[in-house]
């Protein structure tokens, strides 16, 4: 982003009429890389910054009020006074107008990141009494050649198109006044509120430590919840007294219904007889009945056979009866299409009747036509010839009109040339005077001019002799010398005791991973054996086959084919005869409870192993992971070492007797330190001597050469002036010696003009006698178009004539058509009737010759009659045309009767046979009859009955379940017991850790971010000064200062100077800007600090490193300042003036 016009207009106390205007792309604020916004106290420097603000964000620093925000009114004790209902809050940016100005603006145009320019606005106005809520625009602005265009944007979009939001944007592109300072100089327990607001993270670690707080409490209720759950499981355990109680218990109430089921068995086997003689009873009768149904009705629809019959029958009459009616039908159509034709006939022969008669009218209009025509030839013949006339005259007239109005310019022209000349006259003699006045000033101002500029050369000449005597005697290659070795080793020294510490570490750090690999090996080597000893293959194949089994026991198909099974029969699926389980439940129960528990067991030690795989594979790959993470840092540390090791031998090769220990090395720190300072001291007060020098050196030459340039320019002014005094004497008498030939001239060309006037009023009187008497021959119709007019009307007629003559041709050829296809339709239409008749015949004869076979058929049936039903029990009737019609025009659905026929034939043949296999079954069945009655067996059965013990026997079963699944219940919940148990234990710790309002946590995350922060603030204080070095107190929120010229003394930031806080602010300043602008591209940066607490040389030092900003980072800085070394430093300005005492500023732009 890059700011390219700023406009203003009646902002704070900038109020010049018509607006300010200041581009940052033309100019001298074009071509510079750093430039200053200089005034005095009040002038309005801040007012910039909040304009840029207002018209990118609706707020500024100074008025900071958010959109939506109440306004912070201030508290009145007592009745207020009335301006204060219509005064604005102070944190209003509204406030910003000048006060007696009904509006105010502020409009930025800037280049965005998008490629794109846009120019955001600010407006606010005053009515009145009151303000008017202020108004944001955005305009995008694309240029084609000289041609601009705007279209308006989405003001709200802004924070997307610069890539900051309001916030953002003061920490990366304008630095105010006092935010860091502030920052430096703050508690611990207020710099992490501080730091969340610089950075923009108010809200998210609260967010943060709510979320904590949540998964706590639902980490507690997951605890308390199981805890419930396994507290009711344990109701159910028994012990091992109850237990074996219970199970003998179970063993013989068992063993008494094992017993009794087989007595009841038997008994069950012959009421089984008695039931299955029920159904097959049942059944018989079932089929009698459906077979009757089927027989009558087939017997119902008896008359829709013979007529499906009769259909087939006479189907090929059918057809031929359809073809007589087709034909009649087309018979019908062609004698109306006949008379249709002879209509149109009659029509056509009356059509060319009539048009014979228009012809005829038509030709006796084109004998007028002609007539007209030859009568006009003569008159129109004199007309073309006075016109020929007419338009030789023209040129002639033409030529008079033109030597008119030429002589009347040249009389005109001459007049001016007189009057012109006695104007010159007049101003040449003015000139004259003038310029000899002139002359005698210029003489004067030359000779003061020159006296000052030699009076300057000579205090310049003095004053840099002066300051040359000073550096006499010292050598600047020594000092540079001198201070480069004492750098130079001094950065030696510090690299050694890095270089140290580095080597120690790394050694210390690689041991300690060995030690853990170690460890990690001998973890995995259990691991591989445990998972050796799982035998999860072989209990999902069991687990499988069981499954199998116990579904198919249980499903619903199975019971079905048991309680099909007939006692001596073979099984249709295993082939047994003997089914001793297909009428008693009780025992086929038994086994499937069985095999149902132990499915189950079976699949708990499944689910078991499998979570125990699961738990040690993924340990055994998480070991891996870090055995590889391990390694790859041994292989980091390694590569590290060898480098430190390679430096320590660069070190050792050029001071072989330094120590390694970095205790002893940083000892030496201080000696090379103070050596360094020294030379380097030395050296500051030698080069600033010499810039001093170097300056006077330019002033003297300065003076030298605005001297010489002087003289030469007062020679070049003084002939300038003495030439400009001879060329108006000159002038003055070159315009007297013209007047007498002017008047002359002038005289000459009046007379001229009067010839020619009368010359172009006689000929044209002619030229118009001449077209009056044009006009009166043909009422003023041109000859050629009054000739033209007449042909056309002749050759129309003869056209209409033409056509209408072709048209009668035409009516006639058609007539002749139509003739013919009516002769073509009687012709067809003979043919036609012949060929119905002979169709007609036809269908007779088949008709005579159906019923001859029919009378027959009749006869052959009567002594005739098959067994069982009969197949006609209607006897067929003789037919005629009329049952031919009927059945073409028939709405029966033969092929639905067809069908219907054919199943209900296929419904008898199926229940006769279902009926006597049935009766075949019941004969089989009463040769297996048991000895006793069914009353007999059922008392037997009920006695037995009462006898069981059944209830007995679930009820302990059930007390035997509830305990296993008790005690698997609880094994299956211990380990979700202790996973819950260990979440509420962690995320308690977890939020003991970071407090319960989550203020710990805000504060372990700024520490992190303060140190990102204080690593670019280093990177950008180095620039400007390499004595101060931020560093952060471990785990802490606390800043320090490393003073690098007091032996690495660490200070306190409450002990730094004005200066230095400064020193630190700004690099703060400019580390965050380079932070928070997350990749985007922003060409300025504006700074709003103390300027004024930084000596000369910091100070100069500070500017450099500002101006290099647009080299490293493409920044155009812009600093607010009142220091005069701001001034003499920065030569591109801003300058704010102020207007006298008015209150009120303009803005001039330097140089």
């Amino acid at each position: 982003m890059k700011f390219l016009q700023l406009e203003i207009l009646n902002l704070a106390s900038l109020d010049k009429q018509g607006g300010e205007v200041i581009n940052f792309e033309e100019g001298a604020l074009g071509e510079s890389t750093i430039f200053s916004i200089v005034g005095p106290t009040g002038s309005g420097k801040s007012t910039l910054l909040d304009a840029i603000c207002l018209a990118l964000y609706n707020r500024a620093p100074r008025y900071p009020r958010k959109k939506g925000d109440k306004n912070q009114n201030i508290e009145i004790f007592g009745a207020a006074d009335a301006s204060e209902s219509n005064r604005l809050a102070p944190t209003d940016s509204r406030n910003i107008l000048t006060r007696g100005k009904k509006e105010g603006y502020s409009k930025l145009t800037f280049l965005a990141n998008n490629g794109s320019i846009y120019r955001a606005e600010w407006h606010v106005r005053f009515q009145r009494v009151r303000y008017e809520n202020a108004k944001t625009a955005l305009y995008k602005i694309t240029g084609n050649g000289e041609e601009v265009t705007e279209e308006t944007a989405d003001w709200n979009e802004l924070p997307n198109i610069i890539g900051l939001d309001y916030d953002q944007f003061l920490r990366t592109v304008l630095i105010v006044q006092g935010s860091f300072a502030n920052f430096l100089t703050a508690k611990e327990n207020e710099r992490y509120e501080l730091l969340e607001k610089l950075i923009g993270c108010e809200e998210t670690y609260t967010n943060i430590a709510t979320e904590i707080k949540k998964a706590k409490d639902q980490a507690t209720d997951a605890y308390n919840q199981m805890a419930a759950s396994v507290e009711a499981v344990k109701q159910n355990l028994l012990n091992d007294e109850e237990l074996a109680h219970l199970k003998e218990e179970i063993a013989r109430l068992e063993k008494a219904e094992k017993e009794l089921d087989s007595q009841l068995q038997a008994i069950s086997k012959d009421l089984q007889w008695f039931e299955e003689n029920d159904k097959q009873i049942k059944q018989i009768s079932i089929c009698q009945t459906d077979m009757k149904q089927a027989a009558d009705s087939i017997k119902a629809m008896q008359a829709q056979i013979l007529r499906l019959q009769l259909h087939d029958e006479v189907q090929p009459a059918v057809n031929q009866l359809q073809e007589v009616e087709r034909q009649t039908q087309s018979i019908h159509e062609q004698e109306e299409n006949i008379l249709k034709a002879e209509g149109n006939i009659k029509s056509q022969e009356s059509a060319i009747s009539e048009s014979e008669k228009i012809l005829a009218s038509l030709k006796e209009a084109v004998g007028k036509a002609q007539e007209q025509l030859e009568k006009a030839l003569p008159v129109i013949a004199e007309a073309r010839a006075l016109k020929t006339k007419m338009e030789a005259a023209m040129p002639n007239l033409k030529e008079k009109k033109e030597a008119l109005e030429l002589a009347q310019k040249e009389n005109l022209t001459a007049q001016k040339d007189v009057e012109e000349n006695a104007r010159n006259i007049q101003k040449w003699e003015a000139e004259t005077e003038k310029a000899n006045l002139a002359l005698k000033t210029t003489k004067e101002e030359i000779a003061k001019q020159k006296q000052v500029l030699h009076e300057a050369t000579q205090a310049a000449e003095q004053a840099w002799e002066t300051e040359r005597n000073k550096t006499a005697g010292q050598n600047i290659e020594e000092l540079q010398n001198s201070k480069t070795v004492a750098d130079r080793k001094l950065q030696d020294v510090q690299q050694a005791i890095k270089v140290v510490a580095h080597l120690n570490a790394a050694s210390t750090e690689k041991q300690k991973n060995e030690e853990r690999i170690q460890l990690l090996g001998k973890r995995n080597a259990k691991i591989d054996e445990a998972l050796g000893k799982l035998t999860i293959e072989a209990l999902t194949q069991e687990t499988l086959t069981l499954r199998n089994a116990y579904t198919l026991m249980v499903s619903e198909k199975w019971e079905i084919h048991r309680a099909n099974l007939t006692e001596g029969k073979p099984c249709p699926l295993c082939g047994s005869t003997t089914h001793p389980y297909h009428t008693d439940n009780r025992q086929f129960e038994e086994a499937t409870t069985e095999l149902s528990q132990l499915l189950k067991a079976k699949e708990n030690l499944l689910k078991l192993q499998q979570k125990e795989e699961k738990d040690l594979s993924g340990e055994r790959k998480q070991n891996d992971g870090e055995v590889q993470t391990l390694q790859k840092q041994q292989e980091k540390l390694s590569g590290e070492i060898a480098t430190y090791e390679e430096d320590w031998k660069a070190l050792i090769a050029q001071y072989p007797k330094i120590p390694k220990a970095e205790a002893e090395l940083k000892s030496l720190l201080p000696i090379y330190e103070n050596k360094a300072k020294d030379a380097s001291s030395k050296l500051s007060l030698f080069n600033k001597i010499q810039k001093e020098i170097e300056r006077l050196t330019q002033l003297k030459d300065k003076a030298v050469k605005d001297e010489a340039a002087y003289e030469s320019k007062a020679s070049t002014i003084q002939n300038k002036t003495q030439e400009n005094t001879s060329t108006c004497t000159t002038k003055l008498a070159e315009q007297k010696a013209l007047t007498i030939n002017l008047v002359s001239q002038q005289k000459s060309k009046e007379e001229a003009y009067g010839k020619a006037h009368q010359t172009w009023n006689s000929a044209k009187k002619e030229m118009e006698e001449w077209q009056e008497k044009y006009k009166q021959i043909l009422n003023g119709e041109e000859p050629d178009a009054a000739e033209q007019r007449l042909t056309a009307a002749k050759d129309e007629a003869t056209k209409a004539a033409d056509n209408q003559n072709e048209n009668i041709n035409k009516l006639k050829a058609e007539l002749a058509n139509s003739k013919g296809s009516h002769q073509t339709m009687l012709s067809q239409n003979k043919t036609m009737k012949e060929n119905l008749q002979e169709k007609e015949k036809e269908l007779d004869l088949w008709i005579e010759e159906y019923n001859k076979q029919l009378e027959e058929k009749s006869i052959e049936g009567k002594d005739s009659e098959e067994e069982g039903i009969e197949e006609r029990s209607i006897e067929p009737s003789l037919i005629d045309r009329n049952t031919i019609r009927e059945m073409l025009h028939s709405v029966e659905d033969w092929n639905a009767i067809r069908r219907e026929k054919d199943e209900k034939e296929k419904a008898v043949a199926s229940t006769t046979a279902l009926y006597q296999s049935a009766e075949k079954a019941h004969q089989q069945h009463l040769e297996h009859q048991p000895a006793q009655t069914r009353d007999a067996l059922l008392a037997i059965q009920q006695e037995y009955q009462e006898r069981s013990q059944r209830n007995e026997l679930i009820a302990a079963k059930a007390r035997m379940q509830n305990h296993q699944e008790a005690v698997k219940l609880l094994g299956d919940k211990a380990g979700a017991l202790q996973l819950v148990t260990q979440e509420k234990d962690d995320w308690t710790a977890i939020t003991d850790a970071i407090g319960a309002d989550g203020k710990t946590l805000r504060k372990i995350a700024q520490c992190y971010t303060l140190s990102f922060l204080i690593a670019h603030a280093n990177q950008e204080i180095r620039k400007f000064n390499s004595r101060y070095e931020l560093q952060q107190v471990k785990h802490s929120l606390g800043i320090r200062v490393i003073d690098h010229d007091r032996a690495d003394d660490i200070r306190d930031t409450t002990s730094l100077s004005g200066g230095e806080t400064f020193i630190v602010s700004l690099g703060l300043a400019l580390g965050l800007s380079a932070l928070s602008s997350r990749n985007i591209s922003f060409e300025n940066l504006f700074i709003d600090e103390g300027f004024g607490t930084l000596d000369p040389d910091t100070l100069a030092t500070v500017i450099d490193s500002l101006a290099m900003l647009q080299s490293s980072q493409g920044k155009k800085v812009g600093v607010i300042s009142h220091t005069d070394t701001m001034s003499e430093r920065i030569t591109t300005q801003i300058r704010i003036i102020k207007n006298g005492n008015s209150g009120s500023s303009h803005i001039e732009i330097y140089p």
